[in-house]
């Protein structure tokens, strides 16, 4: 039951937590929670021994010295624009942020309501930014890592290099922070004690760090990452993420839910008053501006969170540079290959050093953007046109910082006035429904965008190639086409070319079903495991049944349905005729369906189209493999294993899946219910209030029903379901 608790009281944090990613906090820390758990099956039992540490400790007073505890800091730029590559003062600010919040040295402490005042605490802990990497080398306690990811989810790939993030350091030693783009309007979220040691920091939205740079209001004044780093450190939200809930400290009112904005002192609720909500506090949702302060009991909770289960902080040499040596000063420095847009920066080699750090700008800019560099070089990019630029150079030896360098200079090249235009437009390899297009080559032409359409159509399908030709796809058998090829040169855009044409040739049959009649389960035509078939759903009432048996060793399976030439979906039933899973992607998304289960057994795969679809010239393609070892799911597969097939075990709360999400006019719940009987349909918007309502009566066994959603708002919803007194909740999005 706990896990299942948790579950929804992550969801019902998102609830309340994104309403409007650009005037409401949003933070992602429960919803990351909720997915650690879901993947690691013993992190809710360390968290819960955690918390009976914690308790003995605070309940211990001769733990109460008074000792300031240091904490180091790493800082992971990830960066995919200039923007997100946030600069040292804006990083610096930050520290100096988390520094104050932490010891009451903020000013605004003073804005603390009388009544709360006596409560306010100086946590006794402070930051500071590396000096000393995990090898024992000095550092600046900065890494900048450039990513092709546009944006990263509260999934951890922005802590790994393998997804485009950047790896932790010894997370027992230092305080991981990332800076990164987010998506879905999260501001930030911290891993909790007792999560994976690889993954274990905090991450913030670049433009929420700090108090200069990227920082924008309401987020500018550093208290997202006060309001992380405090989860980080064993806090939980003011309310206790419930409805009037328990944050596990004793001097925090309860409080109904999280407060947005700057609410007028007080704001009575869970009959907590005449004071009301403490929420000033860092751990409520408040805007920047009106968060400041933590209370002793919430310091106590920190200090042994350090002393319990991040111990390895008390003994970190982080924040001590290294002793000894000396680092020389970068000296003749030149820029080469110089664009438009980009240039290589050089410099004579220091001896002894491991790294550079490069600090470059436009001149009269107040802000530098900053690369490293093992090299005595550096490829920067993204510059202005016909721009003065000035760049320094500062070297880092093993045991310590080298002095910055005298700054150099260079100048973008001007913007290119003109771009040609492509010549003798041709098109070849020419098929049903794919053609290769081709052009001649325009002088300084950094990329060629491409329109084609059927002769006649009123709208152009686009491509864009750096070389001189294009493969196009998905072309309508039989047709002529059109198309035009314009040059991109930097700072211009050429005239289009001339028309070229081509035809496409008439569609082909691409297989002979020879499994037809086996229009039902009794019908159906038995299949060899681990071989591709090809069948057709040659009309609108077509429903193509097969049959496959698995034997002692390989009794796992994974059904695989692609190459489809219109919508078709998938299910699998047992031997008896029982539904046992559904695969219902939209469009032409390949279904698959996993059974990882130990005995060998008899099943019937049905294929059939959805709303009727069907192609009476193309086929599609079937696989069943069978194996010893568990298939693992990709996204969207529908995977059973014998644990969750048990009847007795199954419940909606398991297996309720909504598509398409986001969606238009309709919205499709598959869900499973053990026995007939009444299910309540409620969907609430962003604000809990129920804007639809429903009971349908549900049969035993897999259930789909649809919904009319053509009357709701673009927006976020949430969907719940209750059935035997049992609920759980889905998000799903609107979007006409």
């Amino acid at each position: 039951m706990k896990k299942r608790y948790l579950a929804i009281l992550a969801l019902a944090v998102g609830m309340t937590g994104s309403v409007l990613a650009q005037s409401h906090r949003n933070c992602g820390t429960m919803d990351h929670l909720n997915e650690q758990i879901a993947a690691d099956l013993g992190m809710e039992q360390r968290m819960q021994q955690i918390e009976a540490a914690t308790q003995s400790w605070i309940a211990d007073p001769s733990h109460r010295t008074g000792a300031v505890i240091t904490i180091p800091v790493v800082v992971h730029v990830v960066y995919n624009t200039a923007a997100q590559n946030i600069s040292n003062a804006q990083i610096q600010s930050q520290i100096d942020v988390l520094n104050a919040d932490f010891r009451k040295l903020n000013a605004d402490v003073s804005q603390t309501p009388s009544v709360f005042a006596g409560l306010a605490a100086d946590c006794q802990i402070q930051f500071c930014l590396a000096q000393r990497d995990p090898n024992g080398n000095a550092t600046t306690g900065i890494v900048r890592k450039s990513t092709t990811t546009t944006s990263f989810s509260t999934n951890d790939n922005v802590k790994r290099n393998a997804n485009g993030g950047d790896d932790a350091w010894n997370s027992s030693q230092y305080l991981n922070l990332w800076s990164a783009n987010l998506s879905g309007g999260v501001l930030g979220y911290a891993q909790f004690p007792g999560g994976a040691a690889a993954t274990d920091g905090v991450v913030i939205l670049y433009s929420a760090f700090g108090v200069s740079g990227a920082a924008n209001a309401p987020y500018n004044l550093g208290r997202t990452a006060t309001h992380e780093v405090g989860h980080w450190l064993n806090l939980r939200h003011i309310w206790g993420d419930a409805n009037c809930g328990n944050d596990q400290v004793t001097d925090t009112p309860t409080s109904q839910t999280s407060n947005f904005g700057c609410p007028t002192f007080p704001h009575v609720t869970c009959s907590n008053g005449p004071n009301g909500d403490m929420f000033m506090n860092y751990m409520d949702y408040t805007d920047d501006a009106c968060m400041f302060m933590f209370t002793t009991g919430q310091s106590a909770r920190m200090t042994a969170a350090i002393n319990t289960s991040r111990t390895g902080l008390l003994t970190s040499l982080g924040c001590q540079a290294p002793t000894g040596g000396s680092c020389g000063t970068a000296t003749s420095l030149t820029a080469s290959s110089i664009t438009q847009t980009s240039a290589t920066l050089s410099w004579s080699a220091v001896s002894g050093a491991t790294s550079y750090s490069v600090q470059y700008r436009s001149v009269g800019s107040s802000t530098w953007s900053t690369g490293t560099s093992a090299t005595t070089s550096l490829a920067v990019s993204g510059l202005t046109a016909a721009t003065a630029y000035e760049f320094q150079v500062t070297a880092t030896c093993s045991a310590t910082v080298g002095t910055t360098s005298t700054l150099g200079n260079f100048t973008t090249s001007s913007v290119t006035t003109s771009c040609g235009t492509p010549a003798t437009v041709s098109s070849s390899a020419i098929t049903s429904s794919t053609a290769t297009v081709s052009w001649g080559a325009v002088s300084g032409a950094s990329s060629y965008s491409v329109q084609y359409r059927i002769v006649g159509a009123a709208s152009w399908s686009t491509g864009t190639s750096t070389t001189t030709s294009l493969g196009l796809t998905g072309l309508t058998a039989s047709s002529n086409y059109e198309f035009q090829v314009t040059a991109t040169c930097t700072g211009t855009v050429g005239t289009a070319s001339a028309l070229g044409t081509f035809t496409t040739s008439a569609a082909t049959t691409t297989c002979t079903d020879t499994y037809e009649p086996n229009e039902s389960r009794t019908a159906g035509k038995t299949i060899s495991v681990n071989t591709d078939i090809t069948a057709k759903i040659g009309t609108s009432t077509d429903k193509d049944w097969f049959k496959v048996t698995t034997v002692t060793g390989a009794t796992k399976i994974k059904v695989v349905l692609d190459q489809l030439p219109a919508d078709y979906d998938l299910k699998l039933f047992n031997s008896s005729g029982s539904q046992l899973a559904v695969s219902q992607n939209g469009s032409t998304t390949s279904e698959s369906i996993i059974r990882n289960v130990t005995t060998a057994a008899t099943y019937y795969v049905q294929v059939y189209g959805y709303s009727s679809a069907f192609n009476a010239n193309t086929c599609y393609r079937l696989r069943v493999n069978a194996s010893g070892t568990n298939f693992r799911a990709a996204s969207g597969a529908d995977v059973e294993t014998e644990e969750n097939v048990n009847i007795e075990k199954i419940n909606a709360m398991d297996v309720l899946s909504l598509f398409p999400n986001p969606a238009s006019t309709s919205l499709t719940i598959n869900f499973f219910t053990p026995n007939q009987e009444n299910s309540t349909i409620e969907i609430y918007d962003m604000i809990g209030k129920v804007v639809s309502s429903r009971v349908i009566n549900s049969q035993e066994g897999f259930n789909a029903q649809d919904l009319d959603i053509t009357g709701l708002n673009n927006g976020v919803y949430f969907l719940k379901m209750t059935q035997s007194e049992k609920s759980t909740v889905k998000k799903f999005v609107v979007k006409h």
